[in-house]
Protein backbone atom coordinates (compact mmCIF):
# COMPACT_ATOMS: atom_id res chain seq x y z
CA UNK A 1 0.00 0.00 0.00
CA UNK A 2 2.74 2.45 0.88
CA UNK A 3 4.71 1.62 -2.38
CA UNK A 4 1.22 2.24 -3.99
CA UNK A 5 0.79 5.89 -2.76
CA UNK A 6 4.83 6.48 -3.09
CA UNK A 7 4.28 5.86 -7.03
CA UNK A 8 1.46 7.93 -7.23
CA UNK A 9 2.93 11.04 -5.35
CA UNK A 10 6.13 10.12 -7.60
CA UNK A 11 3.74 10.16 -10.73
CA UNK A 12 2.34 13.70 -10.09
CA UNK A 13 5.68 15.74 -9.50
CA UNK A 14 6.40 14.82 -5.91
CA UNK A 15 9.65 13.88 -4.37
CA UNK A 16 10.84 9.88 -4.27
CA UNK A 17 12.29 9.93 -0.64
CA UNK A 18 12.74 6.49 -0.85
CA UNK A 19 15.82 4.98 0.54
CA UNK A 20 17.54 3.69 -2.75
CA UNK A 21 17.48 7.70 -3.98
CA UNK A 22 18.40 9.38 -1.12
CA UNK A 23 22.16 10.23 -1.20
CA UNK A 24 23.90 8.95 2.36
CA UNK A 25 26.47 11.68 2.74
CA UNK A 26 27.08 11.33 6.65
CA UNK A 27 28.37 8.02 6.08
CA UNK A 28 30.34 8.79 3.14
CA UNK A 29 31.73 11.40 4.83
CA UNK A 30 32.86 9.03 7.45
CA UNK A 31 34.04 6.71 5.11
CA UNK A 32 36.67 9.61 3.74
CA UNK A 33 37.50 10.89 7.12
CA UNK A 34 38.19 7.69 9.08
CA UNK A 35 40.33 8.14 12.20
CA UNK A 36 43.56 6.08 12.76
CA UNK A 37 45.77 4.09 11.12
CA UNK A 38 45.09 2.24 7.81
CA UNK A 39 46.76 -1.65 8.86
CA UNK A 40 44.74 -3.75 5.78
CA UNK A 41 43.43 -3.37 2.74
CA UNK A 42 40.72 -5.75 0.92
CA UNK A 43 40.59 -5.82 -3.12
CA UNK A 44 37.05 -3.89 -2.48
CA UNK A 45 39.02 -0.44 -1.99
CA UNK A 46 37.84 -1.17 1.85
CA UNK A 47 40.14 -1.39 5.02
CA UNK A 48 40.84 -1.70 8.77
CA UNK A 49 41.74 1.45 10.30
CA UNK A 50 43.05 0.60 13.97
CA UNK A 51 43.29 3.49 17.31
CA UNK A 52 44.64 2.84 20.57
CA UNK A 53 42.68 4.08 23.70
CA UNK A 54 42.81 3.62 27.40
CA UNK A 55 39.57 3.90 29.88
CA UNK A 56 40.10 2.98 33.52
CA UNK A 57 43.10 1.42 33.21
CA UNK A 58 41.97 -0.88 30.63
CA UNK A 59 43.38 -0.61 26.95
CA UNK A 60 41.23 -1.08 24.23
CA UNK A 61 41.64 -1.13 20.29
CA UNK A 62 38.79 0.44 18.31
CA UNK A 63 39.02 -0.38 14.87
CA UNK A 64 37.10 0.81 11.85
CA UNK A 65 35.84 -1.77 8.81
CA UNK A 66 35.06 -0.21 5.36
CA UNK A 67 33.96 -3.55 3.72
CA UNK A 68 32.36 -5.00 0.95
CA UNK A 69 29.77 -7.21 3.62
CA UNK A 70 26.73 -5.70 5.86
CA UNK A 71 27.73 -7.12 9.23
CA UNK A 72 24.93 -7.39 11.90
CA UNK A 73 25.35 -9.52 14.60
CA UNK A 74 23.94 -9.58 18.12
CA UNK A 75 27.43 -12.04 19.13
CA UNK A 76 29.83 -9.77 18.18
CA UNK A 77 32.96 -10.78 16.00
CA UNK A 78 36.58 -12.50 16.41
CA UNK A 79 39.53 -10.51 14.45
CA UNK A 80 42.60 -13.10 13.93
CA UNK A 81 45.86 -11.73 12.77
CA UNK A 82 47.33 -14.69 10.60
CA UNK A 83 50.70 -16.15 8.98
CA UNK A 84 49.81 -18.65 6.07
CA UNK A 85 46.91 -20.79 8.44
CA UNK A 86 48.55 -19.86 11.53
CA UNK A 87 47.01 -17.51 13.54
CA UNK A 88 49.69 -15.42 15.42
CA UNK A 89 46.74 -13.56 17.93
CA UNK A 90 43.26 -13.51 18.06
CA UNK A 91 41.13 -10.94 19.50
CA UNK A 92 37.11 -11.27 20.61
CA UNK A 93 35.41 -8.03 19.80
CA UNK A 94 34.03 -5.99 23.02
CA UNK A 95 31.54 -4.93 21.31
CA UNK A 96 28.87 -7.26 21.23
CA UNK A 97 25.90 -5.53 19.01
CA UNK A 98 27.58 -5.13 15.71
CA UNK A 99 25.84 -3.06 13.11
CA UNK A 100 26.94 -1.60 9.80
CA UNK A 101 26.42 1.33 7.83
CA UNK A 102 25.98 1.49 4.44
CA UNK A 103 26.79 4.27 2.06
CA UNK A 104 25.49 4.33 -1.64
CA UNK A 105 27.70 6.65 -3.07
CA UNK A 106 30.45 4.44 -2.93
CA UNK A 107 28.60 1.05 -2.59
CA UNK A 108 30.37 0.06 0.78
CA UNK A 109 29.67 -0.28 3.97
CA UNK A 110 31.31 1.03 7.66
CA UNK A 111 31.71 -0.60 11.01
CA UNK A 112 33.22 0.56 13.80
CA UNK A 113 34.25 -2.12 16.64
CA UNK A 114 35.89 -2.45 19.91
CA UNK A 115 38.37 -4.95 21.26
CA UNK A 116 39.85 -5.10 25.12
CA UNK A 117 43.37 -5.74 24.83
CA UNK A 118 47.00 -6.32 26.38
CA UNK A 119 50.40 -4.16 25.92
CA UNK A 120 51.67 -7.54 24.54
CA UNK A 121 48.72 -7.54 21.87
CA UNK A 122 49.34 -4.21 21.28
CA UNK A 123 53.13 -5.18 20.79
CA UNK A 124 52.17 -7.83 18.18
CA UNK A 125 49.77 -5.43 16.25
CA UNK A 126 52.47 -2.94 15.77
CA UNK A 127 55.20 -4.86 15.04
CA UNK A 128 52.98 -6.69 12.30
CA UNK A 129 54.32 -9.77 11.54
CA UNK A 130 50.88 -11.26 10.22
CA UNK A 131 50.68 -10.98 6.37
CA UNK A 132 46.65 -10.63 6.74
CA UNK A 133 43.58 -10.43 9.20
CA UNK A 134 40.42 -12.66 9.04
CA UNK A 135 37.48 -10.75 10.39
CA UNK A 136 35.14 -13.54 11.58
CA UNK A 137 31.24 -12.81 12.65
CA UNK A 138 28.36 -15.49 12.47
CA UNK A 139 29.05 -17.76 10.20
CA UNK A 140 30.80 -15.70 7.72
CA UNK A 141 33.98 -13.91 6.99
CA UNK A 142 36.49 -11.44 5.15
CA UNK A 143 40.04 -11.01 4.79
CA UNK A 144 41.81 -7.89 4.92
CA UNK A 145 45.82 -7.94 3.67
CA UNK A 146 47.80 -6.06 6.21
CA UNK A 147 49.98 -3.54 4.34
CA UNK A 148 53.96 -3.23 4.94
CA UNK A 149 55.42 0.23 5.78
Amino acid sequence: MLNIFKTIVTKLGGIDTSESNHIDTYTEEKINTTEGTKIASSKNNGGIWISFQELAGYEYMNITVIGANNMKNFNGCILNFMNNETISLQLNSDTREIESNFSNVSNRWITDISFDITNSNIDVIKNNTASYIKLEYKKKFEIFDILKP
